[in-house]
């Protein structure tokens, strides 16, 4: 019964977060993976999102799924913690749950969150090889696990050196170990080299952080370092893989904070919370005061939580497709200026970039730079809508 109401409090709280989420409205990287745009990410999920398009309730449906599953993955954490004592196995459970990654990830629709469970997965199964708990016929499984990460999203190959870890663990013979890890590399390679959006993104990633002075980029790259664990798990975690000298989990966090540093995301922040959770799995003399430590770790979480603003307002681009969906006339809508995907999740008509040859074709122009000119071309212009936008004339 005790167990049960646990995982119906862990529910309505992954149900919250969801609903957090939601407050807003669709982001353009969570606009990709709903309309499965062919970029940046490989296409296991994206299709997978993609089958549930019809569903008028797409958007809040994957909100709770992924809420629910980045929430009750503590279960996982849990089961690692198995034998420590209780004191300890309710800090750690709970140094996951009140992470600020976890608090402000779950029930958004990325691939960040769900590559992060991968790696919390690959933690588990290195954690349990170590101990003894599984043997080398369980490599199929992992390799299994490994491929389907890389074709869930790229930053998957971050966790390579606990992957390798566990084959080498298992006594996997070499040549093994070389066709599990590099076969669904080489595959996932071929797909990059094959789809021109891909190959696009993946080379303007790696330069996306030459503009910014050096020194910015290493503050906001260890800004992500503490906010994964919200201070306290990023402190002890880390003092975990060093005191424990797990060579596979500081190899992976040594590759993840290069990777922020060459392609900065906000959002990647949770790459390392797995990570975190293993130093101190690995090392837990690090929960000595351990009621002290948790309850710091949730001030904190709650104290980052008050300083993030809330937005009950949904965005330009919903409130603007409304509108536009009860237009009675046919045709595309135009967006002068730059635009996200989330402007063609929100629209009922297809969203092209403007250009003047296009207007035949244009039920509205959407300007999120100024337009010149729109009204001689049959076009009214309407109001209390906080955005110029120009419709055709009914029947022209």
């Amino acid at each position: 019964m005790q167990r049960i109401l646990t995982i119906i409090g862990l529910q309505a709280y992954a149900v919250l977060l969801a609903l957090y989420q939601g407050l807003g409205s669709v982001r353009t990287d969570e606009a990709k993976y709903l309309l499965d745009i062919p970029y940046p990410h490989p296409p296991l999920v994206r299709f997978i999102i993609d089958l549930t398009e019809p569903l008028g309730y797409q958007e809040m449906l994957w909100r709770l799924l992924l809420a629910t599953v980045l929430v009750q993955s503590v279960w996982i954490v849990l089961h690692m913690a198995r034998t420590f004592s209780r004191e300890y196995f309710l800090t750690i459970g709970g140094l996951w749950i009140f992470s600020a990654a976890i608090i402000f990830q779950s029930g958004s629709i990325m691939m960040a969150p769900i590559t992060a469970i991968q790696g919390l997965l690959f933690v588990w199964t290195l954690y349990e090889v170590e101990n003894g708990k599984w043997k080398v016929e369980s490599a199929v499984w992992i390799a299994f696990l490994w491929l389907i990460s890389l074709f869930t999203a790229y930053q998957a190959l971050l966790y390579a050196p606990i992957v390798l870890a566990i084959f080498l663990r298992l006594k996997v013979p070499f040549t093994k170990i070389v066709l599990a890890i590099g076969l669904p590399i080489l595959l996932v390679a071929l797909y990059i080299t094959t789809n021109p959006l891909a190959l696009a993104s993946f080379i303007s990633a790696g330069g996306q952080n030459t503009h910014v002075p050096f020194l910015d980029v290493i503050q906001s790259v260890l800004g992500s370092w503490l906010w994964a664990g919200s201070g306290v798990l990023s402190i002890i975690g880390l003092i975990g893989m060093i005191r424990s000298k797990n060579n596979a989990l500081l190899g992976s966090f040594v590759l993840v904070f290069l990777f922020l540093l060459v392609s900065y995301r906000s959002y990647y922040a949770i790459l390392f919370t797995p990570l975190l959770v293993g130093g101190v799995l690995f090392y837990p003399a690090v929960l000595k005061r351990s009621a002290t430590l948790l309850a710091l770790h949730i001030v904190i979480s709650v104290w980052i939580f008050a300083q993030t603003t809330l937005s009950f307002s949904p965005s330009v681009a919903r409130m603007v497709m409304q509108r536009l969906s009860d237009v009675p006339v046919q045709g595309v809508v135009l967006v002068h200026g730059s635009f996200g995907h989330e402007w063609q999740y929100e629209s009922t008509s297809p969203v092209m970039r403007y250009a003047p040859t296009l207007l035949s074709q244009a039920k509205a122009v959407v300007c999120l730079e100024r337009c010149i000119g729109i009204q001689k071309y049959n076009f009214f212009q309407i109001g209390n809508i906080g955005q110029e936008v120009w419709v055709r004339k009914n029947g022209d």
